[in-house]
């Protein structure tokens, strides 16, 4: 009787097993069992570095999440703004997790994740220099390549009115060096930096809100990107995306 006990709790273990292996997915992700993401880390509070040069921010702890849930592990492949946005379709990461507004013209090249926070543009400057959208386009205007700051500015005020930096600390500090009046920034990132830099002052602009989304591969993970997508709608209904914002705005 012990036998046959013992024979039918092994034959329970295998079966369990079995159906467990046949519900988890193989994504084809760049490599097995990884979530590689390309993402620009200079950019608090959605992404940046601690002192042991792990990237961290709002949305790596957002991506942390999601892939415990689908059994993958992250891999932040850290990356100019610029050549992140092209790293999914040239097959070096993923996606692209970088603070990236969702725009038709991106759609072209990447599949976007449902959207999971809304900023606006600001001009970052110096307390006192008085610079507003009625005046921004007489002055020279920080910005960082491949941004939607660096395309607003480039298209209202000339590329005559724009200097780009391949990272935003670049252009803070060509602001603090005198180098440039201001800089049209997404909001929370320019109120980041004017915590760690004294004399700095935030203004709003009048650009429309935008809204971020991680960006997939283009046509190369339809069932990653759906899985991916029921996950961080879970996030947003349960206020776990709220609660991660406020963190890092602390």
């Amino acid at each position: 009787m012990k036998k046959l006990i013992a024979s039918l709790l092994a034959l329970c273990l295998v079966l369990s097993l079995t159906a467990a292996c046949a519900e988890a997915k193989n994504y084809n992700t760049v490599e097995a069992g990884k979530f590689i993401y390309a993402t620009s880390p200079d950019f608090l509070p959605f992404e940046g570095r601690d002192d042991q040069d792990n990237v961290i921010g709002i949305e790596p702890d957002i991506v942390a999440l999601i892939c415990e849930k689908l059994g993958l592990t992250p891999e932040a492949y850290a990356i100019e703004f610029d050549s992140a946005l092209a790293a999914p379709g040239a097959g070096t990461t993923d996606a692209v997790v970088s603070g990236v507004t969702i725009r038709e013209d991106r759609k072209a090249v990447l599949d976007f994740t449902i959207p999971y926070a809304t900023i606006t543009q600001a001009i970052a400057q110096k307390e006192g220099a008085g610079i507003t959208m009625e005046n921004i386009g007489e002055k020279l205007i920080g910005v960082q390549t491949g941004t939607t700051g660096a395309i607003y500015a480039t298209d209202d005020f000339g590329e005559d009115h724009v200097s780009a930096y391949p990272t935003y600390a670049l252009a803070f500090q060509a602001l603090a060096n005198g180098q440039i009046d201001c800089i049209l920034v997404d909001d929370l990132v320019a109120n980041d930096f004017a915590k760690k830099m004294p004399g700095l002052e935030v203004v709003p602009s009048t650009y429309e809100p935008e809204q971020f989304g991680f960006g997939f591969a283009k046509d190369k993970y339809p069932e990653l990107l759906a899985d991916f997508n029921e996950q961080l709608q879970a996030l947003i209904d349960d206020g776990t995306i709220d609660a991660i914002m406020l963190k890092w705005q602390e």
